[in-house]
C-alpha cells in the first residue's frame, strides 16, 4: 500500500544537529513520581540529571508560534544550546517534527546558526523586520534514562520535573517524554503501555512550547475546542484523512484535565464533540481502513462517550432545562431541592466519568489510536495518495441530496423522523468541516452557518426529549415536598415540544436552499 511521502529534512551544516524527533509525551501527577522510579523497566537502565533553564522567544505577536515555529535556548550549566523546531504545537501525543539545534555564544538567539536552510528562511519569513523578545522561559530538573542499550529498540526517557513562568504566571511542568532514537513508533507506544500498568499516565497533547505561549496570552489550558483543519486544496486523501483523526484525537485528549477536574461543564462538552467527529470520520472513511482495526476503535469510542454521557445529561439539565423552569416558577423555593437532587446525580455521573478517564482502557485507547495513526491499517482497497477533491465532491453531493429532500419535507416529518434527520445533518456537517480546506472559505462558511440553524433547534429538542430518562432517577431523589416543583419541570418542558417543532421546521426549510460550495449549483 503507497505511504504518503515527506520531506525529507535539509542537510545539516557543520555542527548543528538537525533532524525529525519523534517522541511520546505523558503527564503524570507528582504523587506518583516514587512509583514510576521504582518501574522494573528503569530498574538497571543508565540513568543522569540535569537542571535546564530555557527561554523561547518570538514578536510580542507570536508570529512564529503561528507558522508554528518555535525558538529557544537553553542553558545548562555554562553551555547554551539553540533549537528551533517545526511542526504542530498541540498533537495527540506523538511529536513528530523538524529541529534544527546549533551551540550558542550566550541566551539570546542567532538567527545565523540555525543550520537548516528551510527552518533558517521559515524563521526569517516570519518575522521580517519584527524584533524577537522573551516571551516565556521553563526551569525543569530532568532525569534521564537510556533504554534499550545497544538492541534494535532504543529510547530516551525524560522526566522533567519543574514549571513554566510566563510574567508574573506560573503553571507546574511534570511529565515523560519518550524520545524515539531507534526503532519504530509502536515500540514508544509499547513502552508507554508498559508503564502505564503500574503509573496512572495521560496523554499528553501540548508541547512546553505551546503550554507556555498559552500562558503567555492569558488562555485556558483546560478546555479545547475542534481546532481549524489545516491541507491544500490539492492535498491527497490520505494526509485528509489523517489530520481529520489526528485533530479529533487531539481534542479528545485536549479535555482530559477538563473532565478529571469536574468543575468545568465545557470538558465533558468538549471531549464528547471530538469523540462524536472522530466517530463521524471513521464512517466517513471506512472504505480507508481494514474492517477489523476500524470496528475496534470505533468500539472503544463508543465506550467512553457512553461513559461521559450521563455527567452531560445533567450538565444540560443544570444549565439549560432548569433555569427556564426556575424564572417561570420565582419565588417557589422547592425547586431547590430539585436542584440539589440533580446535582447529586451530576455528581454520581461525574465520578463515573473521571473513573473512565483515569482507567488503564482510556490510555489503552489513546495510544492505541495514535499508534492506529502512525501507522495506519489501509485497507487493500485504499488509495491514499488520490486526490481527496474528488472522493469530497461525490460524498457530500450524495449526503447533501438525501438530507435536502428530508429537509424539504419537514413539515410532513414526525418526531422520530426529525431525530433521524438531525443526526443527518450532524454527519453532513462533520463531512463538509472536513473536507472544507479544499475549497473556497467563504462558500464552505455560509453553507455551515446554514446548518448550524436547524441543527440547532434540533438540538433543543432533542434536549427537552431527553428530559423523560433524567425523570425517574431524580423523583427517588426529591422529597414529597418538592413534588409539586419536580411536576412543573417535566410540564414546562412538555409544553415546549410543539414550538420547538415548529421551529425546527422553519430552519430546515431555510437550509434547503443553501448553495453548495464544493460545486457549482445548476
Amino acid at each position: 500500500m503507497p505511504s504518503i511521502p515527506r520531506r525529507p529534512p535539509a542537510a545539516a551544516r557543520a555542527g548543528s544537529l538537525v533532524g525529525r524527533e519523534v517522541e511520546l509525551k505523558l503527564a503524570l501527577d507528582p504523587a506518583d513520581l516514587p512509583r514510576l522510579k521504582r518501574h522494573p523497566l528503569l530498574q538497571g537502565s543508565r540513568r543522569s540529571t540535569a537542571r535546564l533553564e530555557s527561554t523561547y522567544f518570538d514578536t510580542s505577536d507570536l508570529r512564529l508560534a503561528k507558522r508554528d515555529l518555535t525558538l529557544r535556548v537553553r542553558r545548562t550549566g555554562r553551555r547554551h544550546v539553540q533549537t528551533v523546531k517545526s511542526g504542530l504545537l498541540r498533537q495527540t501525543g506523538l511529536f513528530e517534527r523538524e529541529e534544527s539545534e546549533h551551540p550558542v555564544g550566550e541566551a539570546n538567539p542567532d538567527l545565523t546558526a540555525i543550520g537548516d536552510a528551510a527552518l533558517r528562511r521559515a524563521v526569517g519569513g516570519a518575522l521580517k523586520e519584527h524584533s524577537l523578545q522573551p516571551i516565556f522561559g521553563t526551569a525543569i530538573r530532568r532525569t534521564k534514562w537510556r533504554l534499550g542499550g545497544g538492541g534494535k529498540v532504543q529510547v530516551d526517557l525524560d522526566l522533567d520535573v519543574g514549571f513554566l513562568k510566563a510574567g508574573q504566571a506560573e503553571a507546574p511542568i511534570c511529565e515523560i517524554e519518550l524520545e524515539l532514537k531507534r526503532g519504530r513508533p509502536r515500540d514508544l507506544i509499547r513502552l508507554a503501555r508498559d508503564l502505564g500498568r503500574t503509573v496512572p499516565l495521560r496523554l499528553d497533547v501540548a508541547s512546553k512550547a505551546a503550554r507556555g505561549f498559552a500562558l503567555y496570552r492569558g488562555d485556558s489550558e483546560t478546555i479545547r475546542c475542534a481546532e481549524a483543519l489545516r491541507f491544500d486544496g490539492d492535498a491527497p486523501l490520505g494526509e485528509v484523512v489523517l489530520a481529520v483523526l489526528r485533530e479529533g484525537l487531539a481534542h479528545v485528549a485536549g479535555n482530559q484535565a477538563a473532565v478529571l477536574d469536574g468543575r468545568d461543564a465545557e470538558g465533558v462538552h468538549q471531549m464528547r464533540v471530538g469523540l462524536r467527529r472522530l466517530r463521524a470520520a471513521l464512517g466517513l472513511f471506512r472504505h480507508q481502513f481494514q474492517a477489523p482495526a476500524r470496528e475496534d476503535l470505533a468500539g472503544e469510542l463508543r465506550w467512553l462517550a457512553a461513559s461521559l454521557a450521563p455527567a452531560r445529561s445533567w450538565d444540560v439539565f443544570l444549565s439549560e432545562l432548569l433555569p427556564p423552569v426556575a424564572v417561570a416558577l420565582a419565588g417557589e423555593t422547592e425547586l431547590r431541592e430539585v436542584e440539589r437532587g440533580a446535582r447529586a446525580l451530576r455528581e454520581i455521573a461525574y465520578a463515573d466519568a473521571r473513573a473512565a478517564i483515569g482507567s488503564g482502557r482510556f490510555l489503552n485507547l489513546m495510544l492505541s489510536a495514535r499508534l492506529w495513526l502512525a501507522e495506519p491499517p489501509w485497507s487493500d482497497d485504499a488509495e491514499p495518495d488520490e486526490s481527496a477533491r474528488n472522493l469530497a465532491v461525490g460524498i457530500l453531493d450524495r449526503r447533501h441530496r438525501k438530507t435536502k429532500r428530508l429537509a424539504k419535507a419537514a413539515d410532513r416529518l414526525a418526531e422520530p423522523e426529525l431525530h433521524a434527520l438531525r443526526l443527518r445533518l450532524k454527519k453532513l456537517r462533520y463531512a463538509a468541516e472536513f473536507f472544507a480546506p479544499l475549497f473556497s472559505e467563504r462558500r464552505a462558511r455560509g453553507y455551515l452557518k446554514a446548518i448550524s440553524r436547524p441543527q440547532q433547534s434540533l438540538g433543543h429538542l432533542n434536549d427537552a426529549r431527553g428530559l423523560a430518562p433524567l425523570l425517574e432517577p431524580l423523583a427517588h431523589r426529591v422529597e414529597e415536598s418538592g413534588a409539586k416543583a419536580f411536576g412543573a419541570v417535566a410540564g414546562f418542558h412538555a409544553g415546549r415540544i410543539d414550538a420547538l417543532v415548529a421551529d425546527a421546521r422553519r430552519t430546515l426549510s431555510a437550509f434547503a436552499e443553501a448553495q453548495r460550495f464544493w460545486t457549482r449549483e445548476r
